[in-house]
């Protein structure tokens, strides 16, 4: 203890003066260091002017870019960064088409791409336009070594005439979370025709007083998409569900607490609980360690699914 002691009093005297910088982006900026006085006029320039605990300012209008903070080749590059917008619907991100690549290995048009630890996106609108789809939209996608990333008080929306390009590719995601660990998605509005809104293989996650309306498919879910990675300890709470084509909710992981939810409207189950199932009870393969079990489903309202307020197909899940 005496040793930590000396440790952290020597880091704070070496460091004690560095301060996390304030950045700032405008939509009519043509600056180069990103200051105040001389914002830049992209969020992408000031990310790579940024260095960890900084926050990037994001004024009001449409910016039409698609945003990286590291990549797959470098990842972890731009951690503990903060973009911060004017609020939801005065500060847009419009997709300029950019292309990513994502497991499974399909182009893609990501707004934001997430491949550094503790980055948090924040009141801004980020858009899909109109128009035919060229590639797979995701509006947030969140890769390893990005733990503990943090959407809130965002609208996302897919305004796409189309959702998938041929019958096998992978659809489009509101926000993709892949193998990523404790991120928190709150107070965000979800809407347009994405496949799915809110798509989770992940763990130690919380996903909270979210409003998601409008998935083609999948409202929100937690997917355990192979056997060597696992979704579980999530706490999906206080979301409002609606109009999703099939469930509002879907589980298939093990020991995530879902409570407290509104489901309403939807085409399929309400909650639904996933098992083991050939014909395609779920998203996700349907081998023994995707079944859904050890969840608690507690103190939800359900309204007007199709297929019932909770569907459980799981094993050993508390229900009430």
């Amino acid at each position: 203890m005496r040793f930590q002691q000396i440790t952290c009093l020597a880091g704070i005297l070496l460091f004690g003066n560095v301060t996390a910088a304030e950045l700032f982006v405008s939509a009519g900026g043509v600056g180069l260091s990103c200051t105040q006085p001389d914002p830049c006029g992209s969020i992408q320039m000031a990310v790579d002017v940024a260095s960890s605990g900084d926050r990037i300012h994001v004024g009001p209008g449409t910016y039409v870019e698609n945003v990286r903070l590291g990549t797959p080749q470098a990842p972890n590059t731009k951690p503990n960064i903060t973009i911060t917008g004017a609020g939801s619907k005065k500060t847009n991100v419009e997709s300029a088409g950019g292309v990513g690549e994502r497991p499974p290995t399909v182009p893609a048009d990501i707004i934001f791409d997430i491949w550094s630890a503790d980055v948090t996106i924040e009141k801004l609108t980020m858009v899909h336009p109109a128009g035919a789809p060229t590639k797979r939209d995701i509006g947030v996608f969140v890769g390893p070594p990005a733990v503990n990333a943090v959407l809130s008080k965002c609208e996302i929306a897919r305004e796409r005439t189309g959702n998938n390009l041929e019958p096998w590719q992978p659809g489009s995601r509101g926000i993709l979370v892949f193998r990523a660990t404790g991120s928190l998605v709150s107070k965000n509005l979800f809407r347009g025709n994405y496949e799915d809104h809110i798509h989770m293989p992940t763990s130690e996650s919380e996903i909270s007083k979210n409003d998601v309306t409008g998935a083609t498919r999948l409202g929100i879910v937690i997917i355990q998409e192979s056997a060597n990675s696992f979704s579980v300890d999530n706490l999906v709470v206080k979301n409002n569900v609606s109009n999703s084509g099939s469930d509002a909710i879907q589980i298939q992981g093990d020991d995530n607490l879902v409570v407290k939810n509104k489901v309403a409207n939807n085409g399929g189950a309400g909650i639904k609980l996933c098992g083991i199932d050939e014909v395609g009870d779920c998203v996700a393969p349907f081998d023994a360690w995707s079944e859904a079990s050890d969840n608690t489903v507690s103190k939800n309202k359900a309204t007007n699914n199709a297929l019932g307020a909770v569907v459980d197909n799981g094993s050993d899940n508390i229900v009430d």
